[in-house]
């Protein structure tokens, strides 16, 4: 994949951020083939990698192949009004950042496909399982990266759709919010590529000894900088339109430590340095633009993202003597109100309130303790943190002591590493106290509100990926 596919996911952030059933015996009539488009093992993107039909109704004959990357073709026999047939579909992401299910997309032009969403036509449908109770499969559902994802898809047939009935869908996927931190992660912590970590650090020594900056845009000269890094004709796709996008990068110490981050080469250079990178589609020819900031720092050799991505706004200026640019030390944060899950949230940049929901720079956002959302954390333990911990271990007291063992009820299910990768981040801040009754975080002080966030959002995803592919609700 072109590595600047993945700078497209701003789109998604920017913009709109971006089927009951019978059943039946599949008899020996159906018949269903792969693509043979291309080898899937060296396919880049998410493709489809197996079809099942797991149940029909109403049906004579079926005929479906896959096609590359998620198109689905199928050629039915629909013999009764009220005929429903259900796919188990197997994506697989062969790429390094997350992808987001988006929806359904078809030509109308193609075979019965004019009758899709019509009264009394075919109606589409996706879950998470095949069970009564599963979820529905939607644009809230993702495939993490080089990792498999099975869904349900059903089609029902209404009384327009009888006899022989082809139709050519397309369950897309595409980058998504959490492909910030999965693509800008892969750069920061490559660090053998030559177009990894050293290049871009390497890239900074340079300007700040030539000029005592701390900025890299995508402008002018520098523009082969973010070339080589992520591709040319940096733009994003905002509800159809291809749009140029500017983007500005700035390593210095944003979370006040001098422990974190890197150093710019040299004595007494500046140490303790987060990447932050500020992403604008504005023009710039006012005064002022809308300017979206996100910050990285490092901690033992390892990058990761702090935070959330944060809107605010900067001032515009000259970047050099030919091309515009904005001015990332006058970014303000826009007042808006975060959510690190479902149940916690935290204001940013408001006028009145406390002086945490007061905060507005990306100094201030990094570096503050929150006292406030550490208790909002430890309140919400029942639903995240407590669940989660249950959900790994399995704890056995013997001899006045508790000992901990992977849960032998769900180690061997769909998400389980995934989730106690996510946990082991968090859990070294965390008391586990009687057996995992009680779970909260006890050190607080040494994370910033910035680090718990980042924590914080890391589980809860993984948490909802697991009981996503377990159909758990």
């Amino acid at each position: 994949m072109n590595r600047f596919y993945s700078v497209i996911i701003i789109l998604l952030l920017i913009s709109t951020f971006f089927f009951s059933f019978g059943y039946a015996y599949v008899s020996d009539e159906l018949r269903i083939s792969g693509s043979a488009e291309s080898d899937p093992t060296i396919f880049s993107g998410v493709y489809i990698c197996d079809v099942k039909v797991v149940s029909t109704s109403g049906l004579a004959s079926v005929v479906c192949e896959y096609l590359h990357p998620t198109n689905l073709k199928t050629e039915l026999e629909v013999s009764s009004t009220g005929a429903t047939i259900t796919y188990e579909i197997t994506v697989h992401n062969n790429t390094d950042v997350t992808y987001w299910y988006l929806g359904s997309f078809f030509e109308n032009t193609y075979g019965s496909n004019s009758l899709i969403g019509k009264t009394n036509g075919i109606f589409i449908t996706s879950k998470d399982a095949n069970t009564s109770s599963s979820g529905e499969f939607d644009t809230t559902d993702w495939v993490n990266p080089q990792s498999k994802r099975t869904f349900y898809v059903t089609y029902r047939f209404g009384s327009s759709a009888r006899g022989n009935i082809q139709n050519l869908v397309n369950f897309k996927f595409g980058i998504h919010m959490d492909a910030v931190q999965d693509e800008f992660l892969r750069i920061l912590n490559d660090k053998t590529s030559d177009n990894g970590y050293y290049y871009l650090s390497g890239e900074f020594d340079k300007k700040y000894s030539e000029s005592g900056s701390t900025e890299i845009g995508n402008i002018g000269e520098d523009k082969a900088i973010f070339d080589r890094l992520f591709g040319e004709n940096v733009t994003i796709d905002i509800n159809g339109v291809e749009t140029p996008v500017t983007i500005i990068v700035s390593r210095r110490n944003v979370d006040g430590k001098t422990g974190t981050g890197d150093s710019y080469s040299g004595a007494g250079s500046l140490n303790g340095c987060e990447y932050t990178v500020y992403i604008t589609v504005d023009a710039l020819n006012g005064s002022n633009a809308t300017v979206y900031a996100v910050s990285y720092t490092c901690r033992d050799g390892v990058w990761y993202q702090i935070g959330e991505l944060y809107e605010g706004t900067c001032k515009t200026e000259k970047y050099d003597s030919t091309n515009s640019g904005f001015d990332v030390y006058s970014w303000d944060a826009t007042a808006k109100i975060y959510y690190a899950t479902d149940d916690i949230s935290y204001k940013v940049g408001y006028e009145q309130g406390t002086n945490f929901d007061k905060l507005d720079s990306i100094e201030e956002l990094m570096s503050t303790n929150d006292q406030e959302f550490y208790n909002a954390v430890n309140n919400n333990s029942a639903k995240l943190l407590k669940p989660v911990c249950n959900t790994l271990y399995y704890y056995l007291h013997t001899n006045g002591q508790w000992k901990e063992l992977d849960n032998p009820d769900n180690s061997y299910k769909p998400g389980y590493d995934e989730l106690k990768i996510a946990f082991a981040k968090i859990k070294p801040y965390c008391y586990i106290g009687n057996g995992a009754q009680e779970v909260k975080i006890q050190n607080a002080n040494s994370l910033t509100r910035a680090e718990l966030i980042q924590l914080i959002e890391e589980v809860q995803h993984a948490y909802n990926y697991y009981k996503s592919v377990n159909g758990i609700q």
